[in-house]
């Protein structure tokens, strides 16, 4: 074993230690706060806050006498939509100082009274995008020690005929206890949805880097939507956002739009993971989803039917949406494939499925034995889980897929590009022409351009190869620089020959522009003092000429060869010879 290797293997089994070490500290750590936990328990802050609250829920009357059931107000005989109805009780005797009548109302708009004087009304803000009625209101009327006894009557309207129209959780007490305790119900809810929220985005912001290669895979981008429109459809049902914002009915309508941008994000996603068969399924959701989306935006401004009256319509579709995507998992997790490679993806995601299915029988369960304070608690959790197992799988394959391209990519480079120079070689120059030949027509013209290296022999010769090398590299940057100016294309085709080919409008003008830049390069490189080698380079073109339908990019190629070899004898005899030139510069 080499000395270099015995210190990698002793910092190796250091590092072992340290990890045992903190593994220890973070059990101790953790012992002494769980032990503290139990050892000193007490009442919360909230249980404090809300000592001395009571339910309210009983004892409330209608105007004609009879029991109000105030879980369900539109079932009620005398209740019609936009007509004022009542509801009344009578506060205790021993009310007391600082207690606040704590309700939650849907779907209605109400007034409260205290003994006929109007004690509370809720700020109704108006705007075409809202719903007609007030959604989902947490809402504190205060009280006092003189209203002991005294009777508070709620006149409300209910603003739909088939929805819920509910006005619960009534109790008296301390507001801030009722606040404190509604957070604290909901904290699991809350997260969540912030969880998936974070997740959502995290898989959004993955996809850029993820798909910065050619054949681009966007089921990270489509995951991520799917996450974030469930996560703020999710945040509006908890009721929590109001204690941001006093205007329930934006928030109403943030629940109700948000529901409709779910599924085309979803049906994307499965596409773009497992593919569909039948490519009728994506286009058709796609399209329902679009056409549902601009159906009830139009129903809505036009004063028929507001978001939450269309609400079945999303439900329908995002049933559908649900149907597909739990037949498209499964039918993947049980498929059979004749592979090698691990099987982690399939392992990660059976995990989501599960993850989400048990949860949903668990919230079914509960939502039957009457667990109503949060009907969808597991399911968030669920969906969490879910989200995640399938985007770790999707974020792992599309970084393999990445590793693959790059490596593709770097085959590609080696075999289209020129090593020393870096521009493309003969093949990539005989499959652009191959493939401008069945093209050709198509395009306002097209040139090829032809160079030649002069003195290569010579240098390589009586200098050595390496200058050589300095002679063609110096060479292909004037000629590259001169063809990339006018947006053409540099190939290096032999050992001192080089083609350029243009493709557009005004080839001719831009041919003339290169052969009079590269010369003027070719000038300024050999007017440095005491240069080392020399560059010299003949260079000619020829266009293709569209009227001549039987005349061949291959003609075309030839011709700007001749052209180049005319102007190379030219060049030659004019310039100094080369060992002239070079006398007294031999290396």
């Amino acid at each position: 074993m080499s000395r270099v290797q015995a210190v990698f293997k002793h910092m190796k089994k250091r590092n072992q230690i340290y990890h045992i070490l903190y593994a220890a500290m973070a059990v101790v750590f953790f012992a002494m706060i769980i032990w503290a936990a139990i050892s000193n328990r007490g009442q919360s802050p909230t249980t404090l806050l809300s000592e001395g609250n009571v339910a309210f829920e009983e004892g409330w009357y209608m105007a004609d006498g009879s029991e109000a059931d105030m879980d369900h107000l539109h079932e009620m005989p005398s209740v019609e939509p936009y007509q004022e109805q009542s509801v009344t009780n009578v506060l205790p005797a021993d009310l007391g100082e600082g207690k606040s009548l704590c309700f939650r109302t849907k779907n209605i708009i109400y007034r409260v009274y205290v003994d006929g004087v109007l004690r509370y009304e809720p700020n109704i803000r108006e705007s075409s995008v809202y719903n007609r009625s007030l959604g989902t209101r947490w809402s504190y009327v205060p009280l006092y020690a003189a209203d002991a006894g005294a009777s508070v009557e709620i006149r409300f309207q209910t603003v739909y005929k088939s929805a819920r129209a509910c006005i619960d959780h009534l109790a008296l007490g301390s507001a801030a206890g009722e606040i404190t305790g509604t957070f604290t119900g909901k904290t699991v809810a809350f997260s969540t949805c912030l969880l998936l929220l974070f997740a959502g985005l995290l898989l959004m912001i993955a996809d850029i880097p993820a798909n910065l290669q050619k054949d681009k895979n966007h089921e990270l981008l489509y995951l991520g939507l799917f996450a974030i429109s469930i996560a703020i459809w999710c945040l509006a049902e908890t009721n929590l956002l109001q204690f941001y914002t006093d205007d329930s009915r934006l928030l109403q309508t943030l629940s109700c739009c948000s529901l409709m941008m779910i599924p085309i994000p979803m049906v994307l996603y499965l596409d773009a993971a497992f593919g569909f068969r039948k490519k009728w399924v994506k286009q058709g959701i796609c399209t329902l989803s679009v056409t549902e989306f601009f159906l009830c935006i139009v129903l809505h401004f036009a004063g028929i039917l507001d978001f939450h009256e269309t609400l079945t319509l999303t439900h329908v579709l995002l049933a559908i949406s649900a149907v597909l995507l739990l037949y498209t998992i499964v039918k993947n997790a049980f498929a059979v494939r004749e592979s090698n490679v691990r099987n982690i993806y399939k392992a990660i995601r059976t995990v989501g499925l599960v993850s989400i299915c048990f949860a949903t029988g668990i919230d079914i369960v509960r939502y039957y034995r009457a667990h109503n304070s949060d009907s969808a608690m597991f399911v968030r959790i669920g969906l969490l889980l879910f989200i995640l197992c399938y985007g770790s799988a999707s974020l792992e394959r599309m970084v393999n897929a990445v590793k693959l391209g790059m490596q593709a990519e770097f085959v590609s480079q080696l075999a289209y590009r020129d090593g020393l120079t870096g521009v493309g070689n003969r093949t990539a120059f005989q499959e652009l022409l191959e493939e401008l030949e069945g093209k050709k027509k198509e395009y306002p013209g097209i040139a090829v351009m032809m160079f030649d290296v002069n003195d290569l022999k010579y240098v390589n010769d009586n200098l050595g190869h390496q200058r050589g090398d300095d002679l063609i590299v110096g060479s292909a940057d004037i000629i590259r620089s001169a063809l990339e100016a006018v947006e053409g294309s540099c190939f290096r085709i032999g050992g001192d020959e080089f083609a350029g080919v243009l493709i557009g409008e005004k080839v001719e003008e831009r041919c003339e522009k290169v052969m009079a830049l590269f010369r003027d390069a070719m000038e300024s490189y050999n007017a440095v003092p005491k240069q080392q080698i020399r560059i010299s380079i003949a260079g000619g073109y020829a266009i293709y000429d569209r009227e001549q339908e039987d005349e061949l990019l291959m003609d075309v190629y030839q011709q700007a060869d001749v052209r180049m070899y005319e102007n190379k004898k030219e060049i030659k005899s004019k310039q100094v010879k080369p060992d002239e030139f070079y006398r007294g510069r031999q290396a």
